[in-house]
């Protein structure tokens, strides 16, 4: 019997944690494991003569996501779930609501009570960090993830002022511990929590030696972006402009997508003398430019075993633009691959 790297890891992965849902046993390792935070919230500023203020739109619906904070908070606090460090050991929940009052206490320079800090558990959680598998479809080549723990962490903003315009910048940051599921996902008991939120991450980690923070392991992703680009390439997976196009991209218009203009100064030899000319070269972006995806996202609560269900809308390879000053331009998304 033949048993590839990939399936070593499904292994390691069902005898470590106990279960695994049965939608990825036979689609292929792309990270055993992958750290990241994605908004709940979206900060915009409220001009007023009197005074500028922060307001939250949720990416989320709200009912569901405080459905879903209250039953995890709950649980926490009957000690019927508990809440983690990222080690694994086990947080004592009235320790984490009073190393929270002291946090609160010591950047704010006041009191709080209880209550206040039940509210804010409750209303300010604007974060959400997971811990996850991904794995993709060789055919559709679209990643599905495996949430193995996620962690809610409580965000308070301020307006700053940069070249006199107002900016919301994070003031203080709690996270609330890793909450992993209590077993096997159920779908009989569920709330969706998001139908489409869409979110870009680093894929490989920016700090050397944090292995766990946002990273893919290279033995796996450049051969699945290989793959992707290959098959995209050659008409075998649709590829859309947009998450919303009527039409799939043709052949000529991925190309061309994928293109992108290089300055080169060439040195020549003329008449003895030595003459710089700047020229462009046509170039391609290949797997090794992309080190950031977009996603698009459904998220489902399993409210029994506190799992909560992911699945992949779309997502884009993204590369980072560069201007010819060395200064960072924005995100392009080559293309984006749906799921219907």
């Amino acid at each position: 019997i033949s048993i590839s790297s990939s399936d070593i890891f499904i292994l390691l992965s069902i005898s470590s944690t106990g279960f695994i849902p049965i939608s990825f046993a036979q689609e292929r390792l792309l990270s055993m494991k992958i750290v990241y935070e994605v908004p709940i919230m979206k900060a915009t500023i409220e001009r007023s003569p009197l005074r500028d203020s922060i307001v939250y739109d949720y990416l989320v619906d709200k009912r569901f996501w405080w459905q879903m904070i209250d039953k995890v908070n709950a649980m926490a606090k009957n000690r019927k779930l508990e809440l983690r460090n990222f080690k694994g050991n086990v947080l004592n929940y009235d320790t984490v609501l009073a190393k929270l009052t002291l946090a609160l206490e010591d950047k704010y320079k006041k009191k709080f009570t209880p209550n206040e800090v039940q509210k804010l558990i409750e209303e300010e959680v604007r974060v959400l960090k997971f811990e996850e598998q991904w794995y993709y479809d060789e055919t559709t080549m679209l990643i599905q993830k495996r949430v193995l723990a996620f962690n809610p962490v409580i965000i308070r903003d301020t307006i700053l002022f940069e070249e006199d315009e107002p900016v919301v910048k994070e003031n203080f940051r709690y996270e609330l511990g890793w909450v992993k599921p209590l077993g096997e996902i159920l779908h009989k008991d569920t709330v969706v929590v998001a139908r489409n939120i869409e979110f870009s991450i680093p894929i490989y980690n920016k700090e050397p030696y944090r292995w766990w923070d946002s990273h893919l392991e290279a033995e796996y992703s450049i051969p699945f972006l290989d793959a992707l680009i290959s098959k995209v390439d050659n008409g075998k997976i649709k590829a859309y402009e947009d998450p919303s196009s009527s039409q799939e991209l043709i052949k000529p218009e991925i190309l061309k997508r994928r293109q992108f203009d290089v300055l080169e100064t060439l040195v020549l030899e003329q008449d003895g003398n030595t003459i710089e000319k700047d020229t462009i070269i046509k170039s391609f972006y290949e797997s090794e430019r992309i080190d950031n995806f977009r996603f698009g996202e459904e998220w489902l609560f399993d409210q029994i075993n506190i799992n909560i269900i992911k699945n992949t809308n779309y997502f884009a390879p993204l590369v980072r633009i560069i201007g010819k000053q060395g200064d960072f331009r924005g995100m392009y998304p080559l293309y984006y691959i749906r799921r219907r």
